[in-house]
């Protein structure tokens, strides 16, 4: 088994030594690599990226910027390549192409709930600037008005509808690429609570083996006064 380990471990070494490598020697495969990586999947970096879009925010910086270099920091943690960000935006113009999508579906619906006014939404405002239609739908998301007068019987037995997004021509343009997950059912699973399909959910509880017990089955030993009384006991019965 050990064996197997360290011949996993070279080969993941040995797979990062060939894409620094490839990187160093040609710009495009370094670059190809960084907008390949996997950001939505990647927890850390939706984190520190979160941190920096509110300092951003907060001191009036531009977001993408901010998230290219959120981008760059987190790349070279993970692989030791560094990447220039001027270079980088200068070879995306150059191939005609936009960055990747670096926040996943839904991470913009839990920011969605989580942030009542639009303007709070750091993530959704950054796609938005990117050129993502996954932006509009994160800022255009509200909840339902409760009505203020009251609502009669036979509209209380209607079902009602968990989610109001107003579509614009941009949402609609079949030009578009359509989402691989309608944005509008990741919602309507964060607020029923129903599990997401394709995320594994792990029971915080601790499950007991039945065929465990925490009883012995032996007989304690005696303890020496106990066996003294036992000896006595049995010379008076003789």
């Amino acid at each position: 088994m050990n064996n197997n380990l360290h011949e996993k471990i070279a080969a993941a070494e040995g797979t990062l030594a060939d894409v620094q490598r490839r990187a160093a020697e040609n710009s495009d495969a370094r670059y190809r690599a960084f907008d390949t990586y996997p950001w939505t999947k990647d927890r850390v970096f939706t984190q520190q990226l979160s941190s920096a879009l509110s300092n951003a925010q907060s001191s009036g910086l531009d977001l993408s910027e901010t998230a290219l270099q959120a981008r760059i920091q987190r790349f070279e943690q993970q692989t030791q390549i560094k990447i220039d960000g001027d270079a980088y935006a200068q070879w995306l113009a150059h191939n005609n192409q936009q960055p990747p999508r670096i926040i996943s579906e839904h991470i913009v619906a839990e920011e969605a709930i989580a942030m009542p006014n639009p303007e709070d939404r750091n993530l959704a405002h950054l796609l938005v600037e990117l050129g993502d239609p996954l932006g509009q739908l994160g800022l255009q998301y509200h909840e339902p008005q409760l009505a203020a007068a009251p609502v009669p019987s036979w509209q209380s037995a209607a079902p009602t509808a968990q989610l109001y997004i107003e579509k614009d021509q941009a949402a609609t343009d079949p030009n578009k690429e359509p989402y691989p997950k309608k944005f509008e059912e990741i919602v309507e699973f964060l607020q029923t609570g129903k599990p997401i399909p394709g995320i594994r959910e792990i029971p915080d509880t601790v499950i007991e083996d039945p065929s465990i017990t925490t009883h012995g089955r032996l007989a304690a030993p005696l303890k020496p006064w106990e066996i003294g009384r036992t000896s006595s006991t049995d010379d008076l019965g003789r």
